[in-house]
């Protein structure tokens, strides 16, 4: 962030002096001519102007109030930074509007806040109740949480999840990577197989084909 804040400061620097530039240009004609100076005040507004539109800019596209503390993550993409920003902005104008708190969900998993996560979808169930589609996305919500361990509680928010709609796909990938991931590669298959015979699941399906030729590749490898 300390990056972004140099280039649009030497940006305005260099806007700036072109602009007093231009106004020392304009008196030297001006006296060539032996017509009026042009005010110092001119310049001065303009370059005053130029740094109340970025910063107007800025503060609508970015965290301004602390974009050179790293107090959100230091570590998360500038662009992520910034969808979170608008994001928490949308739900504090519109607490109770569910698209509002399921998209800042969305956004802190992106940047990895994955605890903020888990509180804005429990938010999100007290307006709509038990929704798979936000079950699922507390799961996964929780698994990365917890640095990707099936704790007791992720797996009692899949079971509750898989009840209401036993292929949600959420749930359904959360248990195949992690299967997949601690060498249970059949349940792996088997988890992604079920997800590619639903016809209308939302998901990559040559992704998953991929998926499955890999954990293959590792049952003909381990023998099993």
């Amino acid at each position: 962030m300390a990056s972004l804040g140099f280039t649009i400061a030497l940006l305005l620097s260099g806007f700036v002096a072109w602009i007093f530039w231009q106004h020392a240009r304009l008196n030297l004609l001006q006296s060539v001519e032996r017509l009026p100076q042009v005010s110092y005040l001119v310049p001065a507004l303009s370059s005053g102007l130029l740094l109340l539109l970025t910063l107007a800019i800025y503060s609508q596209t970015g965290r301004y109030q602390d974009w050179d503390t790293g107090k959100l993550n230091e570590n998360i993409d500038y662009l992520v930074a910034a969808d979170i920003t608008k994001a928490l902005r949308l739900v504090d104008e519109q607490p109770q509007n569910p698209l509002a708190l399921l998209a800042l969900a969305e956004a802190y998993s992106a940047g990895g806040l994955y605890a903020d996560a888990v509180q804005t979808l429990d938010k999100l169930l007290v307006l709509v109740g038990e929704d798979a589609e936000v079950l699922g996305a507390k799961a996964n919500a929780l698994y990365y949480r917890d640095g990707r361990q099936m704790t007791a509680e992720t797996q009692a928010l899949i079971a509750q999840t898989l009840a209401l709609a036993p292929f949600e796909p959420q749930t359904r990938m959360l248990q195949a990577n992690d299967a997949y991931l601690h060498g249970r590669y059949q349940e792996a298959i088997d988890h992604w197989q079920a997800l590619l015979a639903q016809p209308r699941a939302e998901i990559n399906r040559e992704a998953l084909l991929n998926a499955i030729g890999k954990a293959e590749s590792k049952l003909n490898e381990s023998g099993y």
